[in-house]
């Protein structure tokens, strides 16, 4: 069980997930995830990095003790160089600590920049010559793609103790900066394929007058077809959230990266009670749209970029929760279960109540467990819930 403000701590990370997705533009998503975690870490500084080709540039740098604030919603350009990501003959730059970072994938925690072999702090020192300043403790994070693939690096400076003395990052927050991280790789993703999607519409404007009415038709059939095919291939036809296929794909790339970082992933199984007497009461058009309108309301409750809702199979449905624990996870099924049996949906012109049984399942992903054996254990206790009288939370693990 975690201490409160470790549970504190990981509903902040919720609410933040949430906050990151409505993210206006690039430059304000970059703000927001380096300040959010500034402040996880009570850190002096920070920088983010995005990989550029061949260099890691630098897209936001704040100090609070200099005043610097560039790049990000500041209108200031960033004056630091970028980060070379190779040496000469295409050798790997290990010994800059965002460079390691970005090549290995792995976070980097130095304690004391004036001790440490590993990393070249020359340019570093430099820099604080310059301007009067001691750069003393890193902590440095990869941000990584549900892929696997490198966006960037963020990477917090100085960390301060209450009094303000500077100190090595502590080893209980690099989980909760990982774990933001995790949540702002989606967010950047999701918010550069939205400005590519902007730009390319921008530019097919552009073009609309200068290109021929044949060559139009083409890419317009052309990306209606890629549309349709995309959601055929994830959506559910009935409901219209997710697919299990989805869902198991999802789940999978999830699970590689919560074993790689450690993190927790809970599950959700969800069953609507006696859903057959709905169809043979009202009929299958009926029960189709109460399955959809019930599909709405777990789609609008878990929102997150990371959160994932699917269709299982039959009146089934399944939740994703990366960096949810236990408590949270039962928490938040009991909010939606109490939340479901006071609502009435209305369905071809009737009016229809239902209450909903869900299992709870909650692991840190490691060798001795799979995906599979998550949703077998959300699976088991869903059973349970069934069986001992419905309309309930059940968690796996719990007497």
């Amino acid at each position: 069980m975690k201490d409160d403000s470790q549970a504190n701590a990981y509903r902040r990370l919720i609410e933040i997930g949430i906050a990151l997705s409505s993210g206006k533009n690039l430059d304000s998503l970059l703000q927001h995830i380096l300040l959010e975690a500034k402040a996880i870490a009570n850190a002096d500084g920070g920088t983010i990095c995005l990989l550029n080709d061949r260099h890691l540039a630098f897209s936001i740098v704040v100090n609070d003790t200099l005043g610097i604030a560039q790049g990000g919603d500041s209108g200031e350009a960033v004056t630091l160089p970028n980060v070379p990501l190779y040496l000469e003959n295409d050798v790997p730059n290990l010994a800059n600590i965002a460079s390691c970072v970005a090549h290995r994938g792995t976070t980097v925690k130095v304690d004391d920049a004036s001790t440490n072999t590993e990393f070249d702090f020359s340019g570093t020192r430099k820099f604080d010559e310059l301007l009067g300043y001691t750069s003393t403790s890193f902590l440095s994070v990869p941000l990584r793609t549900f892929g696997d693939e490198c966006l960037g690096v963020l990477q917090l400076l100085n960390a301060r103790r209450q009094n303000g003395e500077i100190a090595p990052f502590p080893d209980e927050i690099v989980p909760l900066v990982e774990a933001l991280a995790s949540q702002a790789s989606v967010a950047i993703e999701n918010r550069k394929l939205l400005d590519e999607q902007e730009a390319l519409k921008r530019q097919l404007e552009r073009e609309v007058d200068s290109r021929t009415e044949e060559l139009k038709q083409a890419l317009t059939k052309l990306s209606e077809a890629h549309i349709i095919l995309k959601e055929l291939n994830t959506i559910d036809p009935v409901t219209e959230v997710r697919n299990r296929q989805y869902f198991e794909d999802v789940l999978e790339q999830e699970w590689r990266r919560a074993k790689r970082q450690g993190y927790e992933i809970s599950l959700l199984l969800l069953d609507i009670d006696h859903f057959k007497k709905v169809n043979d009461t009202y009929g299958h058009l009926a029960g189709d749209e109460c399955l959809a309108a019930v599909a709405r309301e777990i789609d609008r409750q878990f929102n997150r970029p990371s959160d994932v809702v699917a269709r299982y199979g039959g009146e089934e449905f399944v939740v994703v929760l990366p960096y949810v624990d236990a408590d949270n996870a039962v928490r938040l099924a009991e909010q939606l279960r109490a939340d479901l049996e006071s609502k009435r949906f209305v369905a071809d012109g009737h009016t229809i109540s239902i209450t909903m049984s869900i299992g709870v399942a909650t692991v840190t992903p490691g060798d001795g467990v799979s995906p599979r054996d998550l949703v077998g254990r959300a699976d088991e206790v869903l059973y349970t819930a069934k069986a001992s009288g419905r309309n309930q939370v059940v968690q796996y693990g719990t007497d």
